[in-house]
């Protein structure tokens, strides 16, 4: 590499300014902290060329990284666990940023908004056909009064159930599951900070969420502290989360949930970044008789799902641009394929073991991913 700026060897040091370290004058960097070898000022010139070096310099890790990624399934995990990692990006940070990216490019896609106006608009269809069914259901008393007069006619039925039967047909008004009076609300009681308090902890959540769920309904109170002290609560943590659940809870009702599930596709990422270890310890037990440790098994992984989110990635992208609605499924069999190579290359099996393990990891990982969205749905309304 040619050496220029602060790298020539007229500036370099016998010690190192950051550690004191000593050096010689064919060392360009410390051997003991790393830092540059000089003792030439920093200048902008200097400054400009180090930092478009090292983008050019990591831009080579990445073109390496990918190349091999998307062509030469599992001999990037291969290489990097036995040590032939310079020109490789690391598999974690990797996998991070190209999850990132490709959560944001799909949330440019997805219209949560248009959901919500889709599902508000099936729900009041509902509704009008409720009102519809109501207006054609009711009986006019012409109707009901032939029923009446049928029912006094027809034989084998005592006399005094054809007059029961006959004032009852004149008395209906409708279908009583279709009427519009609604039954009288349960009342729920209020309590007062003190009788809160000496209520068990976990049946004080309950009663609070009761009572500031009443509170909320009856008064659209949307402050917190305006509510607690109407209600002469405490204004500590507890209280003022509970009231918060109920004003998202509410507010989730209000929109269909747009809010909540923008919010859970937010933290996709990290949430799937923190899932892949327990996905990489059920494989490492699924190889227990190999020689890989954990860690191997977790570059495995992440390298894997990173080509899951480049393959479908592209697929969205492929599919919005031509509007082929098979696209993601090609996508899949694709990655399945990949997974299958990628497999057989890095843990270096036969083809029957491989494909049974192959198997086994993909109904694991569905096992897994149905616990996770659980979990995540679970946590997010705690943390909404």
């Amino acid at each position: 590499m040619k050496e220029t700026g602060r790298f020539l060897k007229e500036y370099r040091g016998n010690e190192c300014l950051n550690c004191g370290v000593p050096l010689d004058l064919i060392d360009r960097y410390c051997h003991h902290c790393g830092q540059i070898n000089t003792n030439k000022r920093l200048s902008l010139k200097d400054f400009f060329n180090e930092f478009f070096a090292s983008i050019f310099s990591y831009d080579s890790r990445l073109r390496h990284t990918i190349v091999a990624l998307l062509f030469k399934p599992g001999k990037i995990s291969k290489e990097y666990i036995q040590g032939k990692r310079i020109k490789y990006a690391n598999p974690f940070r990797f996998y991070l940023s190209v999850s990132i990216i490709f959560f944001i490019i799909n949330g440019l896609f997805i219209d949560f908004d248009g959901f919500r106006t889709e599902i508000e608009g099936q729900v009041n269809v509902g509704k009008d056909a409720v009102s519809a069914i109501k207006e054609n259901i009711a009986m006019d008393d012409s109707l009901k009064q032939k029923i009446s007069n049928q029912i006094l006619t027809t034989k084998g039925i005592p006399a005094s159930d054809k007059e029961a039967i006959s004032n009852g047909i004149l008395k209906i008004e409708g279908l009583p599951m279709l009427n519009d009076e609604e039954t009288e609300p349960e009342e729920v009681p209020y309590y007062s900070q003190e009788q809160i308090d000496s209520i068990s902890f976990f049946n004080r959540g309950y009663k609070l969420w009761s009572m500031y769920n009443d509170y909320y309904d009856k008064t659209k109170e949307t402050s917190t502290y305006r509510a607690l002290s109407e209600l002469k609560h405490d204004r500590n943590q507890f209280n003022k989360y509970v009231y918060h659940r109920v004003l998202k809870t509410k507010s989730i009702e209000e929109n269909y949930g747009q809010e909540f599930f923008e919010f859970i596709f937010n933290k996709l990422p990290l949430i799937i970044f923190f899932f892949l270890p327990f996905f990489a310890l059920s494989i490492w037990l699924l190889y227990a008789r190999r020689s890989f440790n954990y860690m191997e098994h977790l570059v495995f992984t992440f390298h894997t799902q990173t080509m899951f989110f480049i393959v479908i990635g592209f697929s969205i992208l492929i599919t919005k641009i031509t509007n082929i609605s098979s696209t993601l499924w090609i996508a899949m069999l694709v990655f399945l394929f990949y997974l299958y190579k990628a497999m057989r290359k890095f843990y270096n099996q036969r083809r029957g073991k491989t494909i049974v393990k192959f198997l086994l990891v993909n109904i694991l990982f569905f096992i897994l991913a149905g616990i996770g969205s659980i979990l995540t749905i679970v946590g997010s309304v705690f943390i909404f």
